[in-house]
């Protein structure tokens, strides 16, 4: 792994780690496998000693048979002794005679009384036969094992510091591709970037930065939609206000440049004008209303009888319609809503068919269809082409046959949000010639 790259750091000190750890491992080993060694030899030594004392004793007998003096028989002793785990020493009269003259050093002593490897005494006539524990073969023994083993331990260190590097590297690159994904995010990248569970190591920390690099683009796409239509909505809100408000300024210049004086003019003047306020207050009163519904986090939720509701609203619009509107229902249904939204849910709805359908009866049904509540507004007006039913929720489209038929193009908007805000669905059907017919259903109570 390059050193450049980002916990580059942090993976040298977990490969150091893996080496520090195989030594450690490497040497624990040989040193068990050496005191192994030791306590065997210990265990063989003292048996091989009593044995060596044994016949030791029977070849001193054997020459005091033959009437030979210890001096006599000492170098004998020496040379028939052929074993290497220890040594003879022939002493008479306090005077080395045969034997190895060499004494064991301090580290030896140690050795023998640590392993209870104890030397052995033949008392003779004049003097004494020894039997000295030889370490010389053992350390010898010891020496080609370590030297053997020298060469193992570097190319398992070696092997080890290869693992490390590969484990190493594996393990670290779900938290490079995580941080990768981060900085990519904080220089302004909302891309998803979704890491890979299946060969990662960390499947806990790439699955929750899945989890979050999903929802943080669901939401950063949501933002966007929300400001690109908060950017329509006041590019929209400015061209509807924008034609009444000119027709105002225009009236308004007029009388005052003195264009206008014979007092019916003017008495028209201001019929126009005051008709292109009341056109200005009800388009910013249904923005303001869109806009409380865009805000509000959580509706109110309470029975509402839906009877009483579609009641209201086309009884508000009677003095539009006359008696074009007939209102059925099935009896009493009940949902949990906003009464307030509901009410003007279903009276931009019939409005829209009074304005758009003039003449045609316009049927309001409330009836419960099983689990379901639905409030039906039909007309057998004109209808809709197909691309203007596409559109026909968006707030200030107002279709491409509207004609000189006023209106904001809000109605079916405000309809749309305060039906789903409800936990409802609203839906148009339209053919041309064939009038419009839009469902709202809402789950019953």
């Amino acid at each position: 792994m390059p050193t450049s790259m980002p916990f580059a750091r942090f993976s040298r000190r977990i490969t150091q780690g893996y080496v520090v750890l195989a030594i450690v491992l490497i040497v624990l080993m040989t040193l068990s496998s050496s005191l192994l060694a030791f306590i065997f030899f210990a265990a063989t030594y003292n048996e091989s000693m009593d044995a060596a004392h044994a016949r030791l004793e029977q070849r001193v007998q054997y020459y005091q048979s033959l009437h030979e003096t210890i001096e006599q028989y000492g170098p004998k002793l020496v040379a028939e002794q052929g074993h290497s785990r220890f040594k003879l020493r022939v002493i008479a009269d306090h005077k080395l005679i045969a034997g190895d003259e060499t004494r064991p050093n301090s580290a030896a002593i140690a050795i023998s009384v640590l392993l209870n490897m104890h030397g052995r005494r033949v008392p003779v006539p004049d003097g004494v036969v020894e039997i000295i524990p030889d370490f010389n073969g053992f350390a010898n023994f010891i020496g080609h094992y370590w030297l053997y083993m020298a060469p193992i331990g570097i190319i398992a260190v070696l092997i080890a510091w290869l693992a490390a590097r590969a484990i190493t590297r594996r393990a670290v690159r779900p938290l490079v591709d995580v941080t990768d994904a981060l900085r990519a995010i904080a220089a302004g990248d909302f891309t998803p970037k979704l890491l890979m569970e299946s060969d990662s190591g960390l499947q806990d920390l790439t699955q929750a930065y899945n989890e979050v690099a999903q929802r943080l683009n669901v939401a950063t796409f949501e933002q966007r939609r929300q400001q690109g239509e908060m950017r329509q909505f006041i590019a929209d809100a400015g061209h509807e206000l924008r034609t009444p408000l000119t027709i105002f300024m225009g009236y308004l210049e007029a009388l005052r440049g003195g264009i206008v004086q014979d007092s019916a003019a003017v008495a028209r003047v201001h019929e126009t004008m005051l008709d292109e306020t009341r056109k200005m207050r009800t388009i910013i009163e249904k923005l303001i209303l869109l806009a409380r519904m865009e805000r509000e986090a959580e509706p109110v939720s309470e029975s509402v009888e839906l009877n009483s509701v579609a009641a209201r609203a086309v009884d508000a619009l009677r003095p539009l319609a006359g008696e074009r509107i007939h209102l059925t229902h099935d009896g009493a249904v009940r949902i949990k809503g906003d009464d307030g939204a509901l009410y003007e849910a279903v009276k931009n709805v019939v409005e829209n068919a009074v304005r758009y359908a003039p003449g045609s009866p316009i049927e309001v049904r409330v009836a419960r269809a099983g689990d379901q509540a639905t409030i039906q507004v039909e007309d057998h007006g004109p209808g809709m082409q197909t691309v203007d039913v596409e559109h026909a929720f968006d707030r200030f489209y107002r279709g491409s046959a509207h004609g000189e038929v006023e209106g904001s193009g809000l109605g079916l908007a405000i309809a749309k949000r305060a039906v789903e805000r409800m936990g409802g669905t609203i839906e148009l059907d339209s053919r041309l010639h064939a009038g419009t017919r839009v469902t709202m259903r809402f789950p019953g109570n």
